[in-house]
């Protein structure tokens, strides 16, 4: 696999053109006109000896200096370089939708990290020309709730990873890519069909192509839910304060533990703290035995009306 040279192919994906040797239909196609063009460069490559070098058997996620190394057991090895470059060495019998599927998750994160750009665990739509995020623990409903948004004809920004930058000191949500990961019963929950759709190994969900309902631009973040199934027995919205907004916004960072190993927790700190006190933020209760999507949707759209009439 990595004796011939392969075609390179040009992307868009979180703010960022990225020019790859291996194929990533999930992502946006793009034209680049010149090297200095290119944000991030994705090759095949040999990472036996640095992986022995490093001792990566021991440790299998290590950072030193400006480059972050890890490996996943049947999968591959994988090196980011300065938010700029990632080598990827797959596994000899690895899928490679399998290793896509780490490095458009955990190399991405670590990359945007080195770029010092905020990587929370979440969902994000396009309303009224602002960006929302919906975050929360796996299973909450996050991509559920972006998706409710998406068929009532609102654009998805982002799945899984929002990458929050700021832009002419103003906070902001880049596009990361057009797909939607969802499971059989958010599916039945939306009343979406499952026929043609590809199952995204190790996490037993469908990828749901979203090109038509996508935002293809930079919005301000104006909103941050975080979504939690209680044993409330009816939706319940609750503002969250600037402190606790804090510990909100950290935990729910995309790989959390890797802002520590990549030596960044005071920037870390200090841009959680910057958006928990710009953005609103509020906490969102859903029963966990009931079906309240829609119930969900509206109660957001409220808020958000409420929110960017004030803004304007």
């Amino acid at each position: 696999m990595l004796q011939d040279k392969p075609a390179v192919s040009a992307y868009l994906a979180f703010g960022l053109t990225i020019q790859s040797e291996l194929p990533l239909p999930e992502l946006t196609p793009s034209v680049v006109s010149g090297e200095e063009n290119i944000d991030v460069t994705i090759q095949f490559g040999d990472l036996s000896s640095v992986c022995i070098d490093w001792r990566l058997a021991e440790q299998n996620f290590q950072s030193r200096d400006d480059q972050f190394l890890f490996q996943i057991p049947e999968v591959g090895a994988f090196q980011v370089v300065q938010g700029r470059a990632v080598t990827v060495m797959p596994h000899k019998d690895s899928d490679l939708s399998r290793v896509r599927l780490y490095l458009l998750g955990t190399c991405m994160g670590v990359l945007l990290l080195q770029r010092n750009i905020l990587p929370l665990h979440g969902s994000a739509v396009a309303v009224e020309g602002y960006a929302f995020a919906f975050v929360g623990e796996s299973g909450a409903g996050k991509s559920t709730l972006s998706a409710a948004f998406v068929n009532r004809g609102y654009r998805l920004i982002s799945d899984d990873v929002i990458a929050v930058c700021t832009d002419q000191s103003i906070l902001k949500v880049s596009p990361a890519y057009p797909q939607q990961k969802l499971n059989a019963l958010s599916l039945d929950l939306l009343t979406m069909n499952s026929d043609g759709l590809s199952v995204i190994k190790d996490e037993w969900k469908y990828a749901v192509p979203r090109k038509k309902d996508f935002s293809q631009v930079k919005l301000p973040l104006a909103g941050v839910y975080e979504l939690i199934a209680s044993e409330q027995p009816d939706v319940q919205l609750h503002p969250v304060s600037s402190l606790e907004g804090i510990q909100l916004l950290q935990a729910h960072t995309y790989r959390l533990p890797l802002v520590k190993r990549i030596q960044s927790m005071q920037w870390h700190f200090n841009k959680v703290t910057e958006i928990a006190s710009q953005v609103e933020l509020c906490r969102l209760h859903r029963p966990k035995n009931s079906i309240t999507i829609e119930q969900l949707v509206n109660t957001v759209l409220q808020t958000i009306e409420r929110g960017v009439r004030m803004i304007r």
